[in-house]
């Protein structure tokens, strides 16, 4: 297999990206064991040969997409977080953080199913899934601090709050209990996440 090359050129660049959010929709929808590089560059709108440029395998695809995932995922959290006043109303400041994870999960709900069956099947993906878990741990860290919120085992805390936040996400997008009152949901992990912090 030849060597891969990391592109120079903008439009090598943009090749490369479509490679990825090619390979990240097909994973996504068909799933990784039932996708082939050769309909990954078809969806790309390049040949084979051109992935293998850029990519080692299947598997190296698939590693990019995961971080592609993750990205889009976390961005609009992250820039909800930049957005709020730092200085405002914690409940306000929760719910927002809050509805944000949840249209962020609906938007890529079928790319997380994968990529959560695959962090059980590859030891790689789960790496990048603790990887993700820290980055935004630590983000939210700073930003609790920004709004001065601090205090003893915090980075034990934030790891409680940010599971609470992603079972009420999973509850949310992907279980749908029909005997559940997401609002009633959201307020009580919000006054969950206010008593934690405290």
């Amino acid at each position: 297999m030849p060597d891969v090359r990391e592109p120079i050129k903008q439009t090598s660049i943009e090749k490369k990206k479509r490679i990825i959010q090619a390979g990240l929709k097909l994973i996504s929808e068909k799933g990784y064991f039932k996708t082939n590089t050769a309909e990954i560059a078809k969806e790309a709108g390049v040949s084979t040969g051109i992935v293998y440029q850029y990519f080692k395998d299947k598997k190296d695809i698939l590693l990019y997409a995961v971080k592609e995932y993750f990205d889009n995922i976390f961005e609009p959290i992250e820039i909800k977080m930049k957005s709020i006043n730092p200085r405002g109303n914690l409940e306000y400041t929760l719910k927002e953080l809050i509805l944000s994870s949840i249209d962020a999960h609906t938007k890529y709900s079928l790319a997380h199913e994968e990529m959560i069956a695959m962090s059980h099947l590859d030891e790689d993906i789960h790496n990048m899934f603790i990887e993700s878990e820290h980055r935004i741990v630590d983000k939210v860290l700073v930003f609790l601090e920004s709004v001065g919120i601090s205090g003893p085992h915090m980075h034990e805390k934030v790891h409680i709050m940010y599971n609470l936040i992603e079972s009420l996400c999973h509850e949310y997008v992907y279980h749908k209990h029909s005997f559940i009152d997401y609002d009633y949901t959201i307020d009580e992990t919000i006054n969950l996440i206010k008593t934690l912090l405290k």
